[in-house]
């Protein structure tokens, strides 16, 4: 018996075995394309195929768009002519990009946005010149230093002898002169007093927070409330704090005590602002529409409104 060595099968002699090994498809000697995995019968067979196939086909390849072409012209044209490729000139401030350098300069030469500013680092608000920075500085309120005796300085000094801590909140200080003097809430003495008290608040706001629609009044109510960014114009100013619920006498008590530091504390609404008003005692009662700084008093008027209706 022969045995295939291949096939593993047995033939009665060495003609048969030969037979097989001529005649049987698994002996034919083939040829494979690697990348396809496909066989051929004849090497002149698998270089035709590598030659027509289009898988086999040289490509040019655009890194950027990751496309291929069939020649290098072609991806040339490509890259000449796609918007993708063109050269461009970016403008870093604005992430916009421009066909050409005349165009990138036109740009930054007209666009407000490269516009030279003057920054006011206190209200953090931009000017187109300096004398609009200036004029700024100069007329707004927050940039004017309180006087060294404020309304309410002059109402608790107008008590000879009366010794208080001028950054304690204004209600605390009222309690105390009330005690040191004695009074009752019935007193005529002390219902005397507390009407100048409140008088004296109420003038106290304009010193602190301007007297007049100006943006620089919103800014000073803003950073008591910590509220950013800081609105731009006197309407986005009433927006932002409307429905906030604070006590002016906290403003007047952040205020006295440099601006600085944590902001007043806010009610997530009026019912728990009364409640807290009337635990602390730390009453308002000024009417806006009064004399004494309260006509003009825009800020103000709009604390009265939204804040305590």
């Amino acid at each position: 018996m022969e045995r295939c060595g291949h096939c593993a099968r047995s033939f009665v002699d060495q003609q048969a075995l030969q037979q097989h090994i001529r005649a049987s498809p698994a002996h034919t000697t083939s040829f494979r394309c690697v990348p396809c995995n496909r066989s051929y019968k004849s090497q002149a067979d698998l270089e035709k195929h590598i030659r027509a196939s289009p898988a086999h086909a040289k490509s040019f390849r655009c890194e950027l768009c990751n496309r291929s072409y069939k020649s290098q012209a072609d991806l040339e044209k490509h890259i000449r002519d796609s918007p993708a490729h063109a050269k461009s000139f970016r403008c870093e401030l604005c992430n916009r990009s421009y066909k050409s350098q005349a165009d990138l300069e036109s740009h930054i030469r007209d666009s407000p946005a490269h516009a030279e500013s003057f920054y006011c680092t206190l209200c953090r608000r931009t000017f187109k010149n300096k004398d609009g920075l200036d004029q700024h500085i100069k007329f707004s309120t927050i940039h004017n230093a309180p006087p060294p005796v404020t309304p309410l300085d002059r109402f608790f000094q107008s008590f000879r002898g009366f010794e208080y801590n001028t950054k304690s909140s204004p209600s605390k200080i009222f309690a105390q002169l009330s005690k040191r003097n004695g009074w009752k809430r019935d007193d005529e003495n002390h219902k005397s007093a507390w009407k100048r008290y409140q008088s004296a608040l109420q003038e106290e706001v304009a010193v602190w927070f301007g007297s007049e629609n100006d943006l620089s009044s919103w800014h000073s109510l803003c950073r008591a409330i910590e509220i950013e960014p800081l609105p731009t114009t006197c309407a986005q100013g009433v927006k932002v704090v409307r429905g906030v619920y604070v006590n002016i006498v906290d403003l007047l008590e952040w205020a006295r005590k440099g601006r600085e530091g944590l902001g007043v504390r806010k009610f997530s609404s009026l019912k728990d602002l009364r409640a807290y008003t009337k635990k602390t005692r730390k009453i308002f009662s000024g009417d806006p529409s009064m004399e004494r700084g309260g006509k003009n008093n825009v800020v103000l008027r709009h604390l009265l409104r939204f804040i305590f209706r």
